[in-house]
């Protein structure tokens, strides 16, 4: 048996399964700024910003006025909760919701029944801020994209595959990775996508591996080696690698036909792992070759 196996090298990159960005639901003004450069890290609902809008203000005016409605049929006998005002009140939560008003805040505000000027920007999910693009006091509407998050809990590692390599890689193959950034320690992983394009002058194609990445150790851009394994390949008819001799676009080995005598015999190979050749064509089982050429 000879296993299949390709070793590359490659680089971190962002899973974009996990970059997420951040937009308003609608235009107004950033009025506080938690977050102020790139590479900070936040959790899942942090704030990120405070931020004025008279569309979220005018929201929470009508949420408010359909409460008190409520509260006045109720005070003046008719019946509480009739489908028309629990739609009201449903249609004025599910405005507030679409604007990213946060729960929290919904229910201060049916308590107080006072609306907030100022409503907080959150994080929808935990990562690293790769990217803002607000200032305090910055008009933003819903075409800005205020912040990128990334979470890095998984990434993807980019390789280069030669194209004669193509047959043996495919999605869900196992990988590994290691990085002079951590001697002696290996990720595992799998491949998760192999780009169907053939660069034109390097005669390589693209594959993607994915790796979980406890503690976020692997940044982007990180250089790291690669080994992908393809599975074994079962009966293979093998000599070692010293006894191959290359001549131009030829394959060689010598084989020795006994008494003393000895012919070189033109062979095709296969697969190369390590100190051991596939045959393809050429030899047959049992053929004595010289060891080393």
């Amino acid at each position: 048996s000879l296993w299949k196996y390709i070793k590359t090298q490659g680089r971190v990159a962002y899973d974009d399964d996990r970059l997420i960005q951040v937009h308003p639901r609608t235009a107004g003004w950033i009025e506080n700024l938690y977050v102020r450069t790139d590479g900070v890290r936040v959790e899942r609902k942090d704030d990120l910003a405070d931020y004025f809008s008279p569309d979220v203000l005018w929201a929470q005016q009508e949420y408010v006025e359909t409460l008190e409605a409520g509260e006045l049929e109720s005070f003046g006998g008719s019946a509480a909760g009739s489908p028309a005002q629990s739609f009201r009140e449903r249609a004025g939560v599910g405005m507030l919701r679409y604007l990213k008003v946060p729960s929290m805040d919904i229910m201060g505000l049916e308590r107080s029944m006072e609306p907030r000027e100022i409503v907080p920007i959150k994080a929808p999910q935990g990562g690293v801020i790769v990217e803002h693009n607000v200032r305090e006091g910055m008009f933003v509407t819903p075409a800005d994209n205020m912040f990128t998050i990334v979470d890095l809990s998984e990434v993807w590692v980019m390789v280069d595959i030669f194209e004669h390599q193509l047959a043996w890689v495919k999605p869900g193959l196992a990988a590994e990775m290691t990085t002079p950034a951590y001697p002696g320690r290996t990720w595992q992983g799998t491949v998760e996508f192999v780009y169907p394009e053939v660069h034109p002058k390097a005669r390589t194609l693209r594959a993607r591996l994915e790796f979980e990445n406890p503690g976020a150790l692997l940044l982007p851009n990180m250089f790291v080696e690669a080994l992908i394994y393809g599975g074994p390949r079962r009966d293979v008819l093998i000599l070692p690698r010293e006894a191959l001799i290359l001549a131009g676009d030829r394959e060689y080995v010598v084989r020795a036909l006994g008494g003393g005598h000895f012919e070189p015999v033109e062979i095709t190979t296969g697969m190369w792992r390590d100190d051991r050749v596939e045959v393809l064509a050429g030899l047959e089982a049992g053929d004595e070759i010289v060891v080393s050429g």
